[in-house]
């Protein structure tokens, strides 16, 4: 079912059964006389080890315990590093499977597991229907003319078709079985008649409004298989706009379903992955994704997994980075000039977009960063875009000579009293540190590429233009 090759070591009631309590898994391989063997399971895109166990001189491997196994799909892990999948349901634990070193799909047999013997069942199917393929794909290699290719397509096209109502056949003959759960989730969605050849967006928006119809959202089983990664990674990444306002709602309402569920395995794998995602996410303002996440999650209680010390850090991180979100009002601060008697206060700068950068002339990066942002000031500045640059050091003469000497004639300004609190409001942990506003001074963007920032101050001198032009019906 699954014959993607993963590094296992990498990291580390249905049907009833005879033993009501715990689990015991024998293993018979032919050919095998020596050596351990490994029983792990997948864990979303990765796989944990469960279990070891010897190998006796007959082949013969045990995995026993008074406690049961969780659910999911497992792999028995050969010395040599080869290995089988099998089903764990939560009451099917006490069974046998046979094979051999080969480790041969058609060799397998299984003893004490109807789960067991259905997902065999499909493989034996799915194997040799992958048999038929790979003969066709041979003779299409050789196949000049376009009939015989059309010929072709449809015969692969049923040999799809095939494995694919081998599963649905799977699933309706046992509907509650966890086999039929897995499969269930593979299912592509049926669309009604009427979008079926739309290309309105109507198709997009039906697929999107019924992703996760097959999934069974209340199954923590499902965490320990391939597929709900898979499915997880693809509903973010592939089927909404890379913007926080379109992503927030969406994690608030898969994660409220699986946690009024009960599916406290998938609900956390939800929170964590897309704090993580968003978080490792090189997406201009995408902080606001991280600062939702730790306040309406980590920091509301909801994260039962999170230790007191993880929830402590991310609260803090999550108050530090608030005030300068994307869309929000930038902090205010009355600084003074080169002068060190002049202030200028930024609330006050009357711009249609003003850049605050935070920089020093000894920083490596601003050094390469500044000379970039000040062509650019140069050029845009009769346009309407104003730079409000924040000395975060303390050499004031050696700052002073430098916006000398490099003519850096826009607003430069310093703490030098000790009277702003900006290292706090702005989070400033190193430079230079970007930040763009439009005339209400609202952060727009933050921390682009100078290169990038002609573009950006175009962009908000359009939207300050549009904003001014006559409406219909004015005086």
């Amino acid at each position: 079912m699954f014959r993607s090759i993963i590094a296992i070591l990498a990291i580390s009631g249905i049907f009833s059964s005879a033993r009501a309590q715990g689990h015991r898994i024998e293993f018979n391989i032919r050919g095998l006389n020596s050596g351990e063997c490994i029983l792990a399971h997948y864990y979303a895109d990765q796989n944990r080890i469960v279990d070891t166990a010897v190998v006796d001189r007959n082949g013969k491997v045990v995995f026993s315990g008074k406690e049961p196994l969780l659910n999911g799909i497992y792999l028995l892990v050969l010395p040599n590093r080869s290995y089988v999948e099998l089903v764990i349901p939560k009451d099917d634990q006490d069974f046998v499977i046979s094979t051999d070193t080969s480790l041969s799909i058609l060799d397998k047999k299984v003893q004490g597991s109807l789960e067991n013997s259905i997902f065999l069942e499909f493989d034996q199917f799915a194997y040799s229907k992958s048999k038929e393929m790979r003969e066709l794909k041979a003779k299409m290699d050789k196949v000049d003319s376009q009939l015989e290719k059309d010929e072709f397509e449809k015969k692969k096209k049923a040999i799809d078709e095939a494995v694919q109502k081998k599963r649905e056949e799977i699933i309706e003959r046992y509907p509650k079985s966890f086999v039929a759960t897995v499969f269930r989730a593979g299912l592509e969605i049926p669309f009604p008649d009427e979008i079926k050849d739309d290309t309105t967006g109507k198709r997009f928006e039906y697929y999107r409004a019924h992703y996760w119809d097959n999934i069974d959202l209340s199954e923590d089983g499902l965490i320990r298989t391939p597929i709900f990664h898979r499915k997880l990674e693809y509903y973010f990444t592939k089927m909404f706009i890379q913007l926080a306002d379109s992503l927030l709602p969406v994690i608030d309402d898969l994660a409220g379903k699986l946690e009024k569920n009960g599916a406290n395995e998938l609900f956390k794998y939800t929170v964590w992955w897309t704090t993580k995602h968003y978080e490792d996410a090189k997406i201009m303002c995408m902080d606001r994704m991280l600062y939702h996440m730790a306040k309406n999650y980590y920091c509301a209680g909801r994260c039962f997994w999170a230790d007191s010390a993880l929830v402590a850090k991310m609260c803090e991180h999550a108050g530090k980075i608030g005030p300068t979100l994307c869309n929000e009002i930038a902090p205010d601060m009355t600084l003074v000039d080169t002068s060190l008697y002049v202030e200028y206060t930024l609330s006050k700068v009357q711009y249609p977009v003003t850049i605050v950068v935070f920089w020093d002339p000894e920083c490596g990066h601003c050094k390469k960063e500044i000379p970039k942002l000040k062509e650019m000031y140069d050029t845009m500045n009769a346009q309407g875009v104003q730079v409000y640059a924040v000395y975060t050091q303390g050499d004031w003469k050696g700052w002073k000579n430098y916006v000398r000497d490099h003519k850096l004639n826009w607003i430069n300004v310093m703490d030098a009293y000790n009277k702003s609190n900006f290292r706090k409001n702005y989070n400033i942990i190193s430079t230079p540190q970007v930040f763009i506003l439009d005339e209400d001074k609202r952060i727009r963007f933050k921390n682009a590429p100078a290169e990038n920032i002609p573009d950006i101050c175009n962009l908000l001198l359009d939207e300050y233009k549009e904003k001014r032009k006559p409406k219909l019906g004015d005086q």
